[in-house]
Order: C-alpha cells, then sequence, then structure tokens
C-alpha cells in the first residue's frame, strides 16, 4: 500500500514540466511524513498485520487496524489542508499558500490544483554546474578558485551576449529557452569579436556544453536537447611546437647557466627540465620531501603533494646529472628544510607556472641565435623525446621518465623502487643526455 501511495504521489508531483524526480521524490516524501506513514528517518511508520499476533488473528481484528490506519491518515490529510487555509472574524475560510512552504505546494499538488514549474534562469544552470564539478573534482583551494574563475568568465560571456551588455538581464534568461539557435547565434558572437585562436573557443564552447549537461539532467525537462552540443571546430589555427635543434639546446643551456645569479630559482628550473624533460609544474611545484638527492641514483620524485595535483601524470622520478650539485647547493640556501615546504617559493604559488613561463619565454627570446619565433620553454620536453628516441631508449622507459600514463609506462613503474629498476632509469637517462645530434624527423608529431 505504501509503495502504490507513494508511487501515485510522485505521478502527480512530476507533472507536466516538472523539474526532475528528485523534487517529485522530496514532496512526495515530505507529505508521507505529513501524514505519520514514514518516520524522518526514513523507516515506515504504521501499524503491522501480522495474523500470527492474537490482536489480529482476525479478520474483524485486522479490519479494525486498517480502519484505525485510515482514520489516522485522515486526520494527517486535514492537518495538510488546514495549513494552507485560514479563517476570517465570519467564519469564511481563506486558502493562505504559501509558494515557500513544503505543504502548500504539496498541498495544491495533491488536490491538482495546479503543479509548480520552475523557471530555471542561466544562473541557476550556472551554480549548479560549478557547485556540482567542484564535487566531482574535488581540488585544492587554490586550484578550485583559479577553475571557477575560468569557468565564471565563460559563462559572464554568455550572461553579457544574452543580455546585450546587461549581465543581469543575462542570467536571468530562462534556461530552457536557450536552444540551439541561440547558441549557433553566440559562437558566431564569440569569432566576430574574440580574437580567441580555435582552441581557446572550443575550450569555452565545450565547457559550456558540460555546464548545460549538468543542468539538463538535473531539470529533466520535456523534449530538452543541449544546445552547446557538437560546437567545436577542428583545430587549424594551432602552432607546431618544434623541440630544440642541438645548437638551440645548447645555446639555451649557456643562457640559463648565465642566469643563475640574477634569477636563481627560474634558472634552475629551466636547468633541470632540460635534462629531464619535465614538465614546468612538474619542478616549480615540488616540496623538499620531493628532493632524493642522496639516494644511490639521485633524483626528485614527481608526484601529487600539498601544492598541486598532477592530473595524467604517472608518479615517476627525474634523475639529475649536470644539474645534481646546483641543485644540492640551492637546497642548503634554503631557510627551510621541512620537508612539506616548497622548493621554490617564489613560483610555488597557484600563479607560478604562468608566471615562471613568462619570465623564462622571455629570456629565451633574448638569446642571441636561436630560431625563438618557433620555440618555447616547453621545446625542451620535446627536445627531450627525440633525444630518446636517437638514444634509442625503450618507448616504455622514455615514456616512464617523462611521466606520460600509458599502459606500457605503468609497467615500468611496478617495478619503481626495488634499486634495479632504478638503476635502469638512470642508464636510460645517462644515453639521453649524451645524445648530441637528434634531427627533427618527428617535429610535426607535435
Amino acid at each position: 500500500m505504501l509503495d502504490v501511495e507513494f508511487n501515485k504521489i510522485v505521478a502527480i508531483a512530476r507533472g507536466t514540466g516538472q523539474p526532475n524526480e528528485a523534487t517529485a521524490i522530496v514532496l512526495a516524501t515530505r507529505l508521507l511524513q505529513s501524514k505519520g506513514l514514514l518516520t524522518y528517518e526514513g523507516a515506515v511508520n504504521f501499524p503491522q498485520i501480522d495474523p500470527r499476533k492474537p490482536e489480529h488473528n482476525t479478520i474483524e481484528k485486522q479490519l479494525r487496524v486498517i480502519k484505525e490506519w485510515e482514520e489516522r491518515y485522515e486526520a494527517a490529510y486535514d492537518q495538510l489542508a488546514l495549513s494552507v487555509v485560514s479563517m476570517t472574524p465570519d467564519g469564511e475560510v481563506v486558502e493562505t499558500y504559501d509558494p515557500a512552504s513544503p505543504h502548500s505546494r504539496a498541498f495544491v499538488q495533491l488536490t491538482g490544483q495546479e503543479a509548480p514549474k520552475p523557471d530555471y534562469t542561466l544562473h541557476d544552470a550556472a551554480v549548479l554546474y560549478i557547485e556540482t564539478n567542484k564535487r566531482k573534482v574535488g581540488r585544492k583551494a587554490d586550484q578550485q578558485a583559479k577553475s571557477e574563475q575560468q569557468q565564471w568568465l565563460r559563462l559572464n560571456a554568455l550572461a553579457d551576449w544574452l543580455g546585450e551588455g546587461n549581465r543581469d538581464v543575462g542570467y536571468k534568461t530562462p534556461f530552457n529557452s536557450i536552444d540551439r539557435s541561440v547558441a549557433q547565434r553566440f559562437k558566431t558572437h564569440l569569432i566576430a569579436t574574440k580574437s580567441w585562436t580555435v582552441a581557446t573557443r572550443n575550450k569555452a564552447l565545450e565547457m559550456l556544453r558540460a555546464a548545460f549537461n549538468v543542468a539538463g539532467y538535473e531539470y529533466d525537462l520535456a523534449g530538452w536537447n543541449n544546445p552547446f552540443r557538437k560546437m567545436s571546430d577542428a583545430i587549424t589555427d594551432s602552432k607546431v611546437r618544434y623541440p630544440f635543434s642541438p645548437n638551440d639546446y645548447n645555446l639555451w643551456w649557456r643562457s640559463l647557466l648565465a642566469w643563475r645569479n640574477d634569477n636563481s630559482e627560474a634558472a634552475l628550473i629551466g636547468l633541470i627540465m632540460m635534462e629531464t624533460g619535465s614538465r614546468i609544474y612538474e619542478i616549480s611545484h615540488l616540496v623538499v620531501g620531493d628532493l632524493r638527492l642522496e639516494a644511490d641514483v639521485p633524483h626528485v620524485l614527481v608526484r601529487n603533494n600539498q601544492l598541486r595535483d598532477l592530473k595524467g601524470v604517472i608518479e615517476h622520478p627525474a634523475i639529475l646529472f649536470d644539474t645534481l650539485p646546483m641543485l644540492r647547493g640551492y637546497r642548503s640556501s634554503l631557510k627551510s628544510k621541512d620537508p612539506d615546504d616548497p622548493v621554490f617559493p617564489r613560483y610555488s604559488k597557484p600563479k607560478g607556472n604562468t608566471n615562471l613561463s613568462n619570465t623564462m619565454n622571455k629570456r629565451l627570446r633574448s638569446v642571441e641565435g636561436m630560431q625563438t619565433e618557433r620555440l618555447s620553454v616547453y621545446s625542451a620536453r620535446h627536445a627531450f623525446k627525440d633525444r630518446g628516441r636517437a638514444a634509442r631508449v625503450d618507448l616504455a622507459v622514455l615514456d616512464y621518465l617523462m611521466g606520460h600514463k600509458t599502459k606500457q609506462s605503468s609497467v615500468v613503474a611496478q617495478g619503481y623502487g626495488t634499486g634495479y629498476s632504478l638503476s635502469v632509469l638512470k642508464e636510460a637517462a645517462e644515453k639521453i643526455n649524451a645524445v648530441e645530434d637528434w634531427g627533427y624527423l618527428d617535429q610535426l608529431a607535435y
């Protein structure tokens, strides 16, 4: 009986245009609780008829119990009805419907007087997406702040356009009124007014697609389709990322060595990147506990720590050679040797990667004799890949040394830490750093 009643109320509560089943179930549950059929802990709360018990061992006794239950049901219903009406001094009954009251909403729904049809806005969808994404991903506080900033910038762009420059008006746009034609016109607006690359525009459209997916699924609007589906374009304007040539490599290495007196942190990070093929944020956000400089095979351990989360990067060692004495000397100059403190305090902040990249690229463009128009500090990583191929290092080991998360590199990782495996990795890293000519055969693969 409880199941039948519950399903009936859910069916009534859903109605035409009801946002989602979750809301209907909440309303139905509240109504059942108000009738005394469910406790607020979710337990069934009405008399059970058991013919084995003396008080239920005859049909007459069973009917009596049912009658008592019906009376309780009716009394609870009457109480619910009274909660939405009042009596005037003249004895006239007046409805006192309160949209904010769950009792009022449940009563008018149950009696068929009306079915609530919330008009969700773009702002409702935006807040829902950002909160849902926050719970799903579980970023650290600084990373979450940066992510939300990017999300709001893209949502604001849509709201500004919808409101013709008035963001508040744009955010009040009904969510279900934003259809495919609206999305296409917004894309045309971006192309005409924003000097974005195709990749940047695609990121914005993909984020809007994700946001509308979350809201559309939650609101469960009849016949709704995501207006931002398949809005991305093929990337045609991305720049080829070239590796350093042997000459460029040597010029950049010497420039970084000369830079150590002016910016010891940036210079040392750059040198370690060249020697290990590491990404900027793998080195810039190291903590003192990641330095394994006294191990049989000295290295730094690239892993998640309290300063950053590495996505799509396998935990791996970055093995040091020429940079080892530099890093040891630098470590001795640190004010704090606490294992949880940053190795490079200047660039371990939330926007440290961006600042460091800009600073290093500015330095790189000042180096005479380099083809700087097509190179960046990231070219060191591509050169490491080319050098590894030239040294005929096993590709699984090469991927592992570079932190690529592949099935092959995962197999290598299973042996890391035994001593033997680390020695093998050192041998591979030595071969890579000994290569003096690596060519450009695979440059277009980047």
